[in-house]
């Protein structure tokens, strides 16, 4: 019978319910399992790879009932995620580091790969978890072995491969804000070397945002579905075959930004009053209400084929994998955050409509990475690897006549090539050496057709950019339980132009430039009390020269974004993660992360409103250095509680678990604005379920929010729009509510 190659230990976060088998006859036999990663492109313990990582497995997603990848944050303390209108401008931060720009020919700063491929556009990574087999959070630059988009770090996710046995399962969940999703997969041999796996996913979700505009409905909804399938076959004892398609098709109304606060007198265009403009709306920080006459529409279609390839040659083992991916993203907004006659006013009634904008993306995207792993020798062991991508971007915007008018259409194109290695030197049986190397060579470009002007003008612009990046650690185990490490690592962001509305000649010749880090760790990992419980430290801190920023610029009766570099900003910390098994039935998880990211050097940050010369404000521009990065919590927590009871008189077994997350003050943008900020706060997210004895039948109430505490995940001054006054908008996410449901799942 074929042997399909998996991992199925428990991870760190991933074992609350990890317990060995002697755990349920004996307390002092209670141990954590196994943790493996493959954060360094090979499967090792978690507690032997010098590298920051959380792990997270497919029990832990179902036992906390984890949605999103967006979800991941609750068990990651460095991990923070913006929500913001659509996805193509929300993004990942790692301590305090991401993505603080959007744009088509804009790298990430954290990378999202899922079954080793790449997804190179900010809003790809933002989607539902569908069977997944675990997923890994590597903190810090990884550009060394991930390459591009990792100059913060890496969210490195599994899918779930073919089984050795016949097996299915169908999961059904529903919630009180009508919630509807459903996903089923079965798996298993196909002959005695081959297999497959096929699932499907559906899920449907009501707008939660009302809308009191007459005959539009609320905001916020969304469907989703998809279906993907894996093949596997052992071609023979030596060459081994994945192949994996997916397609996945999203349609929502999201996502709302609603009135969050005026000052007194602020109207609409300086004219219209807020009672007129927005009747009924209540705008306060927890404002879930608008009244607009277009809905936000966004339509996000994906959809790729991969093949892994692995060939034992000798004790050699060579990894092949190739992938092409396709992604379209259409997106539409009402800009006027109103629901009256826009253009009837500015033209005095020569032109009805609203004011909004629509953006269509897409995108083609094949890479081939080559690997060739050393066996593991005495004192040594090596990787080597070869990597190769091509991207091409196409965008069209246009936003309406004769409002602040914009109508572009774009194509960005790049080219990457890299070989990379890291050699693993062993000169004592306790101590470890590690060296990496990267050399990346990228070229790109671009062109834009501006049809806003009285007569279309195209520019074009090409450039390359190579770098060297690499990374060295030492490690020592103290003893078998106990493991200490440093490093220093060199990370690398690509040169990008500022593709968007108003792209000029100057654009095109002056490229935003490369950005670098510099990041130093220093560690210990430590196995305790009898093998019940892990207790990880990591000190940090990490240098970046020429980080890559949007700034936000009032023109007329909009905010248009351009793109520039910090000359340095700087983040450091300290970040504890730990896991206990209490007892048979208890089983405790505390992770903790103190993150200052701040500022060091950049003076063309823009002056938020009414701030004066005496705040540092100089013709509309200011220095921000000791400044906060934005969306980045100085402290942030998670606990995590599981109680297992198993009940000997009747066929089934029942757990509860909370999970409480709180994280600190933050700000939204570089300008420091004090109006832009949002307070610390809290979520507590309960579930109760019951399992029959065999682990077929599952049934989990749950409750998420359940102290019903709001809190925003985007916040901006829109008072461009409101005659130069202050006047804030806000998203809500829908975990701002509380809401209540039932998961149902059968296994077979």
């Amino acid at each position: 019978m074929m042997q399909i190659r998996s991992i199925t230990n428990g991870v760190l976060v991933g074992a609350l319910a990890a317990f060995t088998a002697s755990a349920a006859t004996a307390e002092n036999n209670l141990q954590i399992e196994e943790i493996v990663v493959t954060a360094q492109k090979r499967e090792q313990s978690i507690q032997d790879v010098p590298v920051s990582v959380t792990a997270i497995t497919a029990e832990t997603i179902s036992s906390f009932g984890l949605q999103s990848t967006g979800d991941i944050a609750r068990l990651s303390s460095s991990l923070t995620v913006t929500e913001s209108n659509n996805k193509t401008n929300s993004a990942f931060s790692i301590r305090g580091i991401g993505t603080n720009l959007f744009g088509i020919g804009i790298e990430q700063g954290v990378a999202v790969i899922v079954d080793d491929v790449s997804k190179v556009q900010q809003g790809q990574g933002l989607a539902n978890m569908v069977d997944i087999e675990r997923i890994e959070v590597l903190r810090g630059p990884q550009s060394t072995l991930f390459g591009q988009a990792s100059s913060a770090g890496v969210i490195s996710i599994t899918t779930k491969g073919p089984s050795d046995e016949f097996e299915g399962s169908v999961e059904l969940t529903a919630t009180d804000e009508n919630y509807y999703k459903v996903m089923a997969s079965v798996s298993g041999p196909i002959s005695d070397n081959a297999g497959f796996r096929l699932t499907a996913h559906s899920s449907d979700l009501d707008g939660w945002v009302d809308n009191l505009a007459t005959g539009v409905d609320d905001f916020n909804s969304e469907e989703s579905k998809g279906f993907s399938g894996k093949l596997y076959w052992e071609i023979n004892d030596n060459v081994d075959l994945q192949l994996k398609a997916y397609v996945t098709e999203e349609e929502s109304q999201c996502c709302a930004r609603v009135l969050g606060g005026f000052e007194p007198g602020a109207a609409l265009f300086g004219a219209i009053p807020q009672s007129v403009f927005a009747a009924g709306v209540n705008a306060t920080d927890d404002n879930t209400t608008v009244r607009y006459d277009t809905l936000p529409n966004s339509d996000n279609d994906s959809q790729g084929v991969s093949a892994r390839l692995s060939v034992d040659i000798g004790d050699f083992q060579l990894i092949s994998i190739t992938a092409y991916d396709e992604w379209d993203y259409t997106n539409s907004e009402d800009v006027d955050l109103s629901e009256l006659d826009v253009l009837a006013i500015f033209t005095g009634g020569a032109v009805n409509g609203n004011f909004y904008s629509d953006s269509v993306r897409e995108l083609e995207f094949f890479s081939q990475e080559l690997r060739l792993l050393s066996p593991t020798y005495d004192n040594y062991d090596y990787l080597l690897g070869f990597y190769y991508s091509d991207t091409d971007v196409d965008r069209s915007f246009f936003r309406i006549l004769p409002v602040a008018p914009a109508n572009f259409d774009a194509f960005a194109s790049n080219e990457n090539y890299a070989v990379f290695g890291q050699l693993n030197w062993r000169p004592s049986e306790k101590t470890t050496v590690s060296v990496g190397l990267r050399y990346v060579d990228e070229e790109m470009s671009t062109v834009v057709t501006d049809f806003a002007v009285a007569t279309p003008i195209t520019i074009d612009a090409d450039d390359d950019d190579n770098a060297v990046t690499g990374k060295i650690s030492i490690q020592r185990f103290l003893n078998d339980n106990s493991m200490v490490f440093a490093s220093y690592t060199r990370g690398h962001k690509a040169q990008a132009y500022d593709i968007t509305a108003g792209f000029s000649q100057s654009n095109a010749d002056n490229p935003i430039k490369p950005e670098t880090a510099d990041a130093f760790e220093i560690g210990i990992k430590s196995t305790l009390w009898d093998q019940r419980m892990q207790l990880n430290v990591t000190a940090f801190q990490t240098t970046y020269d020429d980080f890559q920023v949007q700034t936000a610029i009032t023109t007329g009766p909009t905010i248009v974004f351009r793109k520039a570099n910090v000359g340095e900003l700087e983040t450091k910390g300290l970040e504890i993660e730990s896991l206990t098994l209490l007892s048979e039935r208890f089983s405790l998880i505390f992770n903790a992360a103190y993150i200052d990211a701040v500022v060091n050097d950049y003076g063309g940050a823009q002056c938020y409103r009414y701030q004066t010369e005496a705040q540092g404000c100089i013709a509309g521009f200011q220095t921000v250095d000791g400044g906060d990065l934005p969306n980045s919590p100085e402290w942030k927590y998670t606990i995590a509680l599981e109680y297992q009871q198993g009940l000997v008189n009747l066929p089934f077994d029942l757990y509860a678990n909370v999970l409480y997350v709180w994280q600190d003050e933050i700000s939204f943008g570089l300008s420091q604005a004090p109006f832009l900020k949002e307070d610390s706060y809290g979520i507590a997210n309960l579930r109760f379920g019951i399992v029959d004895k065999e682990d077929r039948y599952e049934l989990t109430a749950f409750v998420n929010n359940a102290f019903d505490e709001s809190y925003r995940s985007e916040l901006i001054d829109f008072g461009v729009l409101f005659g130069n006054t202050t006047a804030l908008v806000h998203i809500t996410p829908r975990n701002a509510e509380r809401y209540a449901g039932l998961t149902a799942k059968y296994k077979f």
